[in-house]
């Protein structure tokens, strides 16, 4: 193999589709996210393509020791074949694998389809993002001046042994990580950060992976604000963070940042404004990103 060190890296493709044309991705990289899409009358369709209501999407993540549901698509309604997902929370800065399932109308499940994509890492500064699961709208990209010191409690009972030195123990896994972390935040940011900060719900921390950070669901706690400057300055705001699960996925509704009924009846006067913007209701369904 021959490598030119002068050649441009090579870029990963933002829109990929499945060896067998039915399962599609593209990348959101304003919202650092995937556009997903399934299709099983294209290509050669699916026997029984007809008979499909529903799909099983997931994400297998580099190192993970099994594929996860992709939120929305767990499961997805897929009507007659066709159906969409969005996920707002693959890692960055690497290759993930998405697979996609059919099940048909009697519960039965069909072949499974197969792709790779990759979101790109956000660039230094703002290179951190912290995500509204439940609101993928709600996100902001941000600046952490001072990454949380980690800690973790550990679980140990323990009890006095009569005539012994040492005590009976036993140990469970350790508790969940919690820290405190400090952000900066500028323009619209300040706003979104503050409704992330001062609002009930688990966020998703996610930055570049040379970091070491691993992502993590939390729930944010005690936050303060403060001027970095002038009014129409930056802020500086301060949480205490405690690491959590990820919340279930099974019979979540499909979540997309800035997309829904209420922005569609905003955005177009009649149902047939919309027909004639939207060649089909998976394109409507995902803004025409697939």
């Amino acid at each position: 193999m021959i490598v030119d060190p002068d050649a441009p890296p090579v870029e990963p493709p933002e829109t990929v589709t499945s060896p067998d044309g039915w399962f599609r991705a593209a990348v959101d990289a304003t919202w650092a996210g995937v556009f997903l899409a399934v299709d099983y009358t294209a290509s050669t369709p699916l026997a029984g393509a007809a008979n499909v209501r529903r799909a099983l999407i997931t994400r297998q993540d580099p190192g993970a020791a099994a594929p996860v549901p992709v939120r929305g698509a767990d499961l997805a309604w897929a009507m007659a074949g066709v159906g969409e997902g969005y996920d707002h929370e693959a890692p960055l800065g690497v290759g993930v694998t998405y697979t996609a399932r059919p099940q048909y109308a009697d519960g039965t499940w069909g072949p499974s389809s197969s792709l790779g994509i990759e979101l790109a890492a956000p660039s230094p500064v703002a290179d951190v993002w912290i995500k509204s699961v439940d609101e993928p709208g709600i996100s902001a990209r941000v600046t952490v001046t001072q990454w949380p010191q980690l800690s973790w409690e550990a679980r140990i009972d323990q009890a006095v042994v009569a005539g012994s030195s040492y005590p009976a123990a036993s140990q469970d896994v350790y508790g969940a990580a919690s820290s405190e972390i400090t952000l900066d935040a500028d323009g619209s940011a300040i706003e979104t950060v503050r409704t992330l900060l001062t609002t009930p719900g688990v966020r998703l921390i996610q930055t570049r992976p040379g970091y070491h950070r691993p992502d993590a669901f939390v729930l944010f706690s005690s936050p303060a604000e403060a001027l970095d400057a002038g009014p129409d300055g930056a802020r500086t705001f301060t949480a205490s963070v405690l690491q959590v699960a990820r919340p279930d996925t099974l019979g979540q509704r499909m979540r997309m940042p800035g997309w829904s009924y209420d922005a569609v009846a905003a955005q177009f006067a009649t149902y047939d404004a919309v027909e004639a913007a939207y060649a089909t209701y998976q394109s409507l369904a995902l803004d025409g990103a697939l």
